[in-house]
């Protein structure tokens, strides 16, 4: 399971590429990595990040992922102290790889989330932030 000391990557990714340089960064920096599957759409957050003080968790209570869901790339950091997370980032950019728009922390409200959830929230953030600029650009346009 994670050491708390360590940190730990989640992600998912389906460049061959990217998935293997995520990996070298990572053990670089003595950051275990993980790759999520489809089958950990319905299991929470923390458990896959092996924290190991978790609310119970009662699954038929929960919003499951449809049966045919395409998976977007996702990168999740668990326990990363800040600096080696600014530090991580750098290193992925430097690399060269292409952004993964879904990216999150582990706070201790998503812990407890599926990790289905988890990218229906991204998901939704990352379409706000995206319409914000959109509409922030059509009246800087309408402006010139």
């Amino acid at each position: 399971m994670a050491d708390s000391m360590k940190g730990t990557i989640l992600y998912y990714v389906q460049d061959e590429k990217k998935k293997i340089q995520l990996e070298v960064i990572g053990m670089s920096m003595a950051i275990e990595t993980k790759q999520l599957k489809a089958s950990d759409l319905n299991v929470q957050v923390g458990k896959l990040a092996g924290i190991k003080q978790l609310a119970p968790f009662d699954l038929s209570q929960t919003e499951k992922a449809p049966a045919i869901f395409c998976m977007p790339e996702i990168i999740i950091f668990s326990e990363i102290p800040d600096k080696k997370l600014d530090e991580f980032l750098r290193s992925y950019k430097n690399v060269g790889l292409t952004p993964t728009k879904l990216k999150a922390v582990t706070t201790p409200r998503n812990i407890n989330w599926t990790l289905y959830q988890l990218i229906r929230e991204l998901s939704s953030e990352r379409a706000q932030i995206e319409g914000s600029a959109k509409r922030l650009s059509a009246a800087k346009k309408e402006r010139e």
